[in-house]
């Protein structure tokens, strides 16, 4: 932990893991302590059962991220799709200690608009899921034909698809106080719409539209780790 400024945690979209933001954080600051979550179920916790339920869920993200604070330095949150939505629920709950430098949105919605999106859809059946999974760009079809993968990543995608559909916006009254930046894809989430997360955050905006899909993280990890690193630490 010698000299980290600012402690950074990630978390990542459904079905993601630790190994699927290795681009990225090799290129963060070494001044940033850098925690990407692992959610139950995969990576390097694939022996643990997966949650059955939105607020495990959060649960879970909220006491990975508890045992792993620094207390000694500021923190910064950047989620990513469903990551987003659970981190944002995480600051909304005061759930860590110490400062919160900063919040990073990627390609989500609001959770305002995302529990009325999700809320059309009530017991999705996998094939429904699956359709979601292909219509964000993140579904490689070969791995359906190969039971090894579908149960590394094709079940955990499900179960974290299925939790997902099952968020509910709590109705916080109180706006989250962080200045916030958003990456978005304009074809996959306009900026209209990523504009809605200001009835929830109070604080400095920024913007940054890169790629042409829900997954521009794969290709634009270089842009993403700059406007982190220009965010949380000084030259």
């Amino acid at each position: 932990m010698q000299n980290k400024e600012v402690q950074l945690f990630i978390l990542p979209y459904a079905g993601g893991s630790i190994a699927a933001f290795k681009r990225l954080t090799d290129l963060i600051d070494e001044r940033i302590d850098v925690v990407t979550v692992e959610y139950p179920g995969r990576g390097t916790r694939v022996k643990e059962p997966l949650v059955d339920n939105i607020e495990a869920l959060i649960n879970d993200v909220i006491k990975f991220c508890f045992d792993r604070r620094n207390n000694s330095i500021p923190y910064a949150v950047m989620g990513y799709s469903m990551g987003s939505v659970l981190g944002y629920e995480m600051l909304a709950r005061k759930a860590l200690p110490g400062e919160l430098r900063h919040f990073f949105v990627s390609a989500e919605v609001s959770p305002k608009d995302c529990s009325l999106e999700l809320r059309k859809v009530s017991n999705p059946t996998d094939e429904r899921l699956l359709e979601r999974a292909r219509s964000l760009g993140g579904l490689d079809e070969r791995m359906l034909c190969n039971k090894r993968f579908v149960d590394i990543f094709i079940r955990p995608m499900l179960s974290d698809y299925r939790l997902f559909f099952e968020y509910r916006f709590p109705g916080y009254q109180e706006k989250l106080k962080a200045d916030t930046t958003f990456f978005y894809c304009e074809q996959d989430t306009s900026l209209i719409d990523i504009e809605k997360w200001s009835e929830l955050i109070e604080g400095k905006y920024d913007f940054h539209e890169m790629g042409e899909n829900h997954f521009f993280i794969n290709q634009h990890y270089q842009e993403m780790a700059k406007v982190i690193n220009d965010a949380l630490v000084q030259g």
